[in-house]
């Protein structure tokens, strides 16, 4: 029989000291995580579904608001109206504003954004704004995360099936499990030796869908913007690009993509005259909507149930989720509207100045006026609808409506 090796009094101090080693490092890797820099607290228990209303209500007033200067639009998903403020991103009950569970991390918030039934919370670190978590917007647990290099700046829009992060110099799309399906733009690595270098162009206006993303660029030695249309491709940072011109179009225009939807765009442009143009995968324009006026430079689109809707800053501009042009609100006597729409129960609600406009969605005719007083805001009111609740975007505020 082989006899056991015996331990010496120096195999149990090498011993000790790998433990040691082992126990320094670990907590050295939690001291500096990320792990330990975020806070989360979970829902009690998940939000219950939202019921689609039945009607749109007789009359409407305040039920409560929070700070929310980190969403440009309101977040309501999963049950929940989700605010971002700080550090921090709350999941709110639409009917108290209580909040029901919270997520933090120890620096500030970029902006919020949702898909699906996610929260989407964006973070910078040393590369940009590209640290990304989602929060199941029912329980406030953490879903999906991903890290990417990005623009110290950005701005999130959805269309609640994909996520468009849009920098001066850089975007990218991701999905609902945060694989990015789409980039374009600045690099912070070498660029592939088999990729051309292509100039640095700064970004004026950019929108997207799960299937395409079109932006406005200014680029080196061109003296006008070009409209630049990307599908994705088998290998997400070299997505099919096509590059329609836009003659006479300077950076400084007020030119801009409204929206997206499927691989058709909406872009305003100034000249000759004041025109929203619908432009196809092939960069062929199909149809144009003149404007009475030049937009506002805060102009905003939201996508809701089956239209988008475009506020100009005193016009509301609806399109089916196609892009195909409806109706256009104008203002009556001295309501003029204060933001694009919502649809409820069927219906179309456009913010007014001393309310809400009711209109048939499909034709647009006006049906009636909820009254709502409002305080002084600077920018849009953005509208959007949380079962039978109306909650809406003040400049840095969500305030709720109920009856």
């Amino acid at each position: 029989m082989v006899r056991p090796e015996r331990r010496t009094r120096a195999d149990v101090v090498a011993a000790i000291a790998i433990g040691v080693v082992v126990v320094v490092v670990g907590v050295f890797i939690w001291w500096t995580s990320d792990a330990r820099a975020t806070v989360s607290r979970p829902a009690a228990a998940p939000l219950a579904t939202l019921p689609s209303a039945e009607d749109v209500p007789a009359s409407l007033r305040e039920l409560w608001r929070a700070a929310s200067p980190k969403t440009t639009t309101p977040v309501v998903v999963g049950g929940a109206v989700v605010t971002g403020d700080g550090r921090t991103v709350e999941g709110r009950d639409p009917a108290t504003g209580e909040v029901a569970w919270s997520y933090a991390r120890d620096r500030e918030l970029c902006g919020v954004s949702w898909v699906y039934q996610y929260a989407v919370a964006v973070y910078p670190d040393r590369r940009g704004c590209g640290q990304v978590s989602t929060i199941d917007a029912r329980t406030g647990r953490r879903g999906p995360a991903r890290t990417s290099y990005a623009d110290k700046h950005v701005t999130l829009s959805s269309d609640g099936t994909a996520v468009l992060s849009a920098g001066e110099n850089r975007l990218e799309l991701w999905r609902s499990d945060m694989v990015r399906m789409l980039s374009y733009g600045a690099l912070d690595a070498p660029f592939k030796p088999d990729v051309p270098a292509t100039p640095l162009c700064r970004f004026v206006s950019a929108a997207a869908s799960s299937e395409a993303v079109s932006v406005l660029a200014d680029c080196p030695d061109e003296p006008d913007l070009r409209l630049t249309l990307l599908r994705p491709s088998d290998e997400e940072d070299t997505p099919n690009v096509r590059v329609v011109p836009q003659p006479g179009i300077g950076a400084d225009s007020g030119a801009k993509v409204i929206a997206v939807a499927g691989t058709t765009t909406a872009v305003y442009v100034p000249t000759p005259r004041p025109t929203v143009h619908i432009v196809d995968e092939q960069g062929t324009t199909t149809a144009s909507v003149p404007l009475p006026r030049p937009p506002a430079p805060q102009s905003t689109a939201t996508y809701t149930g089956d239209l988008i809707t475009w506020w100009t800053g005193d016009h509301v501009l609806v399109f089916d989720d196609d892009l195909r042009y409806r109706f256009m609100v104008t203002p009556a006597g001295a309501d003029a509207p204060l933001g694009p729409g919502a649809t409820m129960a069927g219906r179309l609600l456009v913010p007014v100045t001393g309310g809400y406009d009711v209109f048939d969605a499909e034709s647009g005719a006006g049906e009636r006026h909820i009254p709502v007083p409002r305080d002084a805001t600077a920018g849009p009111v953005v509208p959007a609808v949380a079962g039978e609740l109306i909650v809406e975007q003040r400049g840095d505020r969500i305030v709720a409506l109920g009856a």
